[in-house]
C-alpha cells in the first residue's frame, strides 16, 4: 500500500498516472486505520484456518 503521492512513481508515465489517479481519487474517501488490532485475530480467521488444517490431517 502506498500513499497517493507514491502512486505517480509506481505508475511511471506522468500523463497516464495523472489520468488514472484523477479517476480513482475524484470521488474517493480516505479511511485511516490505526491501532494494533488484527482483524484476522478478532474475527478468528487464523483459528478457522488452523482448524481446517488439523481436520485435514485426520
Amino acid at each position: 500500500q502506498f500513499d497517493i503521492d507514491g502512486w505517480y512513481e509506481k505508475l511511471g508515465d506522468g500523463t497516464l498516472a495523472e489520468a488514472i489517479l484523477d479517476r480513482i481519487v475524484h470521488d474517493s474517501y480516505d479511511i485511516f486505520l490505526d491501532g494494533k488490532v488484527s482483524m484476522r485475530e478478532r474475527f478468528g480467521v487464523q483459528q478457522e484456518k488452523e482448524q481446517e488444517e488439523s481436520n485435514a490431517l485426520l
